[in-house]
């Protein structure tokens, strides 16, 4: 095989690799401004896996908040409740919408207050190991979202 033959090989097959990694997308995502007396915030997002493996996210951290967790809204016995949830599971090919009075992250035990137009840096952590940072906009309660 020439050495041109043997490049446009290795580049395809590098390509195909980095097609069947998973990769997470983040849109229309957003934090909720602090309430007064409140220590805790809620963010919102969806996440698209446009990969073709499963994308497993098994924590976030922020410097704004002292911890970050996820929890999903469960109707019991007639009365809606949180329950945290140890990790979230992004389907290949599939989006996973976070949202109020559904599954989102609680930021808590806040480090500093979060007003409209700000801006929070979340780093989202992979069971795979790897990391991503996503910078979100900060948003009045008020906002007409999710």
């Amino acid at each position: 095989m020439g050495n041109s033959k043997k490049f446009i090989a290795m580049v395809v097959f590098a390509l195909g690799a980095a097609i069947a990694r998973a990769e997470l997308v983040v849109e229309s995502g957003f934090v909720r401004a602090s309430l007064p007396a409140s220590n805790s915030t809620s963010a919102y997002m969806t996440l698209n896996n446009t990969g073709d493996a499963d994308i497993l996210i098994s924590g976030v951290t922020t410097a704004a908040a002292g911890k970050v967790s996820f929890h999903g809204t469960m109707n019991h016995e007639g009365m809606m409740h949180m329950m945290e949830m140890e990790n979230l599971k992004i389907a290949a090919h599939k989006s996973l919408v976070l949202e109020s009075g559904g599954m989102h992250m609680m930021l808590e035990n806040m480090t500093v207050a979060l007003t409209a137009g700000s801006k929070v840096e979340l780093v989202l952590q992979f069971a795979d190991g790897r990391n991503k940072t996503i910078s979100l906009p900060v948003q009045s309660v008020l906002a007409d979202n999710h």
